[in-house]
């Protein structure tokens, strides 16, 4: 199949053996077009839909909508792809690679956290999935399942879901090309039918004057935003296997594309659910049933499910590493079958205890997810920039005589700005579980997608750019110069 599969310790169909490990050269045989096939189809997943939703019913023009829909969900993965380099001129996942922004001793902190968001995304994309079972259910004529069905849809799903990330990185690029395929054509169909039932010279609401514009356009942005960013906490993880040279641009590229268009494209299809609908639903997978034609529905059920299972192999997998990041004495499948029994106790909660609310919760989850991955990702972004996106794995992996070791320098720094990020997103957030002192004020506009980040960012390039700078110097000086692709 012409897969990546050469190498010792990853091969297709077998259990990787490698975690958080550096990935040697000789191992490094994966073509820059997996990740970006990989990426399309990790990003062809109901969530994306319900984004398209969700922007929809802002009420903003039709043609602004699809813009803030389309513009923000491709652009969300911008930072992904750049953070992407770092992974290919390292071979380490993004919790120990980054161990040069935050210290050896303060980037588990990090890896804690992401391992938590980790858990919620994968309870997130099982919940999703699991109700599109029940959606199928219904189909076939089993009508008001209970939790019957909420038990045989969460085996179906989650079995499958942990089956993928447990075999490991090789597995999920061969299975991602069929997932992409297959996704694509589904989705497609429905969009097409969809368009053919309504008609782009709609409105999406009443008219609005322009401050009120200007908010619902931060607001969407902000919800956009929250797609393809949230996976700056995995970005490294996945082109590690790709050989040290790969072109920056190529890998960028790969990414931004693979993964951009395919959220674009899924939130251009929530829009058009929304207009069919006559406005927002509450549901993105069975909401559609009255909207299609039958057969055109079990096909988008079909592809709500497997989406589900698609996107959580990378977010079990991404989450089996950084629990081994955070220190868990685990090989990284053990790791992810704690991830995963940690993850069905909330699944539990969700489906059978708070039944019902969970679409309806669903966005205050992410909001405030983003308010730490927002600054997280933003100082990265400017520290692995500065250092020519790599790290070499005596450093990342050393103890006290690692350099990264003191909490001195751009450390110290990176936890200053990520501390104040954090401060300004919360602040500024605007969600129904929690809002901020300055949302509050400014009539509930949540802006701590934008605030956070870039706060982080400038406190950052203030404190610790000069510094970053002789540290690689210095780095270089010592180890030698860092190897770089033919830009």
């Amino acid at each position: 199949m012409g897969v990546h599969n050469t190498g010792v310790d990853n091969q297709a169909f077998s259990v990787e053996q490698r975690g958080i490990e550096f990935v040697p050269e000789n191992e490094r045989t994966m073509k820059p077009r997996e990740l970006g096939i990989f990426w399309a189809g990790s990003s062809m997943y109901p969530f994306n839909v319900l984004l398209g939703v969700l922007i929809y019913g802002l009420g903003l023009p039709l043609w602004l909508a699809i813009l803030v829909t389309v513009g923000g969900g491709a652009l969300s993965y911008v930072p992904v792809a750049f953070g992407s380099i770092a992974g290919a001129r390292s071979g380490m996942p993004t919790h120990i690679a980054l161990r040069a922004t935050y210290g050896v001793r303060g980037e588990p902190i990090n890896a804690l956290l992401g391992w938590a968001v980790g858990i919620i995304y994968e309870i997130i994309n099982v919940a999703v999935g699991v109700y599109a079972v029940v959606a199928l259910f219904d189909v076939i004529g089993w009508h008001d399942s209970g939790k019957a069905g909420l038990a045989i849809g969460l085996v179906i799903v989650y079995g499958l879901c942990i089956l993928l990330p447990l075999l490991g990185h090789a597995t999920m690029m061969v299975v991602q090309r069929v997932f992409t395929v297959a996704l694509g054509i589904s989705v497609a169909l429905l969009f097409i039918d969809l368009l053919s039932r309504t008609s782009l010279t709609a409105t999406a609401g009443d008219a609005l004057d322009t401050k009120t514009t200007l908010e619902m356009v931060a607001v969407g942005l902000g919800i956009a935003w929250a797609g393809g960013y949230s996976y700056m906490i995995v970005a490294l993880d996945y082109p590690r296997y790709l050989p040290t040279k790969t072109k920056g641009k190529t890998i960028f590229w790969q990414v931004a594309i693979g993964a951009g268009v395919a959220a674009g494209f899924l939130g251009l299809t929530g829009t058009m659910i929304a207009m069919v609908a006559g406005g927002s639903i509450a549901d993105p997978v069975a909401g559609v049933q009255p909207l299609v034609p039958e057969w055109i529905y079990i096909i988008w059920v079909l592809a709500a499910i497997g989406g589900s299972i698609s996107n959580n192999a990378l977010t079990l997998y991404s989450a089996g590493l950084a629990a081994q990041a955070v220190g868990l004495p685990l090989k990284r499948w053990q790791a992810t079958m704690v991830d995963g029994a940690i993850a069905i106790l909330g699944l539990i909660y969700v489906l059978f205890i708070d039944s019902g609310q969970f679409f309806a919760n669903l966005n205050s989850y992410i909001i405030l997810a983003i308010a730490w991955i927002g600054p997280f990702g933003a100082v990265w972004l400017a520290d692995m920039w500065w250092r020519r996106w790599h790290v070499r794995p005596n450093e990342a992996h050393g103890g006290p005589s690692s350099p990264f070791w003191k909490f001195d320098g751009p450390r110290r720094a990176a936890w200053i700005a990520l501390v104040i990020g954090v401060i300004g997103a919360l602040m500024t957030i605007a969600s129904p579980k929690f809002n901020g002192p300055i949302a509050k004020a400014m009539e509930y506009t949540d802006l701590s997608w934008l605030v956070g980040p870039v706060l982080a960012f400038v406190v950052y390039w203030i404190l610790a750019h000069r510094a970053v700078k002789a540290e690689t110097v210095r780095l270089e000086a010592e180890y030698g110069p860092v190897p770089t692709s033919h830009d």
